[in-house]
């Protein structure tokens, strides 16, 4: 019986070691959160990008959103 118990903790703590790792790989690959470019094209097109997001925008998109932004804010 203190076998079984012991093999059931040694499973259980290995199973968390692993979705530990995967979690952490996982994150570390994730297109997301290595800020690939492509995560943020439209689906409409690919010349069209999503304003809310600027990965993958050169200067002057980001700076007409900007002043886009500003005008909102004057208005």
């Amino acid at each position: 019986m203190a076998k079984a118990k012991r093999d059931a903790d040694n499973a259980q703590r290995a199973d968390h070691i692993y979705q530990e790792r995967h979690e952490v790989h996982f994150t570390q690959t994730h297109d997301f959160m290595t800020e690939n470019p492509l995560t943020e094209k439209s689906m409409l097109a690919d010349h069209r990008v999503k304003p809310y997001h600027f990965k993958g925008m050169n200067a002057e998109q980001t700076g007409a959103i900007m002043h886009e932004r500003a005008q909102q804010v004057k208005e």
